[in-house]
């Protein structure tokens, strides 16, 4: 199900739902839009279940699904920040149990909301992963993906006229330029940006505003490495990873990212040399047109040989990583990062 096609689907919510796909700020603003729907406000506090990760499991979910609205015909239950990745295989069959159920609690609207690093779709509609396809056995799924250019335009538009801020929409493509297209990002960004014009009195209008105001992000906020990789000198690419060691992050976690933007590199290649417009691009690999852009651009100073030699390299950290452990983990990833940055050139 499309996020258009929820919109519908608001008007006559009923079972459940799993919100999925890589924008994280939709799957939080249609929640609050099935809150509105359902919750009145009386009894919120009994009619509306919320179980946070380290709340959550098969047999709470049935219970929180099985209790009886108070003086209400509908409750809402909510599932929020589980990492479904770590699920075992017998939590799973107890999950798909339960949901297997899920039409017997016609007084219960269900919520998974599935964030973006915790849960895998697999690639859709060809080949579904297996959690994805174990859920949405029993419940419908809606997909919530970054938004294309033109309506990330309008959102930020909005935005703005909410504010009751004067905004040029010729600097809607800088401001994504500075801040990233995360939703999440965008809309703090606008927050400040719309305080200062209010407090200065001003209308937004030139880019030293922008730059006056807002953090300056990048496309790939939650891989700062993989961002350094793609376009950053080589100083920073070694800092950041030395900031990730410090800071523990999961040595598997920053050799997935590193994979992931090479593959996604690569097939971006592929269809570019094959004719296909960028727009058409995203459009195929479900990847923002920004990084596609991106992509692009490193594209243009790498031959085709040096990205297939640097995703080999990517394949053959990732076998040599599983006979490491979490305080050795690092070596494979530390090789790999020094020998794309050779074949990454200038």
């Amino acid at each position: 199900m499309t996020e258009n096609e929820f919109k519908q689907e608001l008007k006559s919510l009923s079972g459940g739902y799993l919100f999925h796909g890589d924008e994280d700020y939709l799957k939080y603003s249609y929640s609050k839009e099935v809150r509105k729907q359902i919750l009145d406000g009386a009894f919120d506090e009994f009619n509306h279940i919320i179980l946070y990760g380290e709340d959550f499991s098969p047999s709470a979910l049935i219970n929180a699904l099985a209790t009886l609205p108070m003086m209400a015909e509908k409750k809402l239950v909510e599932v929020r920040g589980v990492d479904f990745k770590s699920l075992k295989k017998d939590e799973w069959a107890e999950l798909s149990d339960v949901l297997s159920h899920i039409d017997e609690y016609d007084h219960t609207v269900l919520i998974i909301r599935a964030d973006s690093w915790c849960f895998d779709s697999g690639k859709l509609p060809k080949r579904p992963s297996e959690m994805y396809k174990l859920i949405t056995k029993h419940i419908k799924a809606v997909e919530f993906n970054f938004p294309q250019s033109a309506r990330l335009r309008a959102w930020i538009m909005r935005h703005f006229s909410h504010g009751g801020v004067e905004f040029d929409t010729e600097l809607c493509d800088y401001l994504v330029d500075i801040c990233g297209h995360d939703m999440w990002a965008l809309s703090n960004e606008i927050s400040k940006l719309c305080a200062y014009a209010l407090q200065n009195k001003i209308a937004i209008k030139n880019k030293e505003i922008i730059d006056t105001v807002c953090c300056k992000s990048s496309e790939y906020d939650d891989f700062q490495l993989t961002n350094s990789l793609l376009e950053g000198p080589r100083s920073l690419v070694f800092e950041t990873l030395k900031r990730q060691k410090l800071n523990h992050e999961p040595p598997n976690l920053i050799l997935y990212s590193i994979v992931k933007m090479y593959t996604e590199m690569y097939a971006v290649m592929r269809l570019y040399k094959s004719g296909m417009s960028k727009d058409k691009i995203a459009a195929s690999l479900k990847i923002h047109e920004f990084k596609v852009g991106k992509y692009l651009t490193r594209i243009s100073k790498m031959s085709p040989q040096r990205i297939e030699r640097s995703l080999e390299l990517c394949k053959e950290a990732d076998v040599a990583s599983k006979s490491f452990g979490n305080l050795t983990g690092y070596i494979p990833v530390e090789r790999l990062v020094s020998m794309l940055i050779v074949l990454r050139g200038n």
